[in-house]
């Protein structure tokens, strides 16, 4: 009895390690395959992983948002810029 309790619990260790193993290589081959993917995109991007020139900070909170959905407003001949409605609306209660 004693030796096929052995048995059996080494074929149960076996067993696990032998699904820790693929799980570890399905793991890799995802890892693969999404660097690859990422390298990609880089690639498409032409390289330019740094926020675009066109990008402007909110003059109420700070946010960078790009100057194509900022809200500008133009008064004394002062332009200021704003991510939101709400921003601009907070920033005109408070001045």
């Amino acid at each position: 009895m004693g030796f096929i309790l052995r048995a059996v619990l080494i074929l149960l260790a076996f067993g696990f390690v032998v699904y820790v193993l693929k799980a570890i290589l399905r793991l890799s081959s995802h890892l693969k395959s999404t660097i690859k993917e990422v390298k990609t995109m880089r690639d498409q991007l032409g390289g330019k992983m740094t926020p675009s020139a066109d990008m402007v900070r909110c003059a109420a909170c700070g946010a960078f948002v790009s100057a194509r959905d900022a809200l500008t407003v133009s008064s004394r001949n002062r332009a200021q810029v704003f991510c939101s409605r709400e921003c601009l609306t907070t920033h005109a209660k408070s001045a």
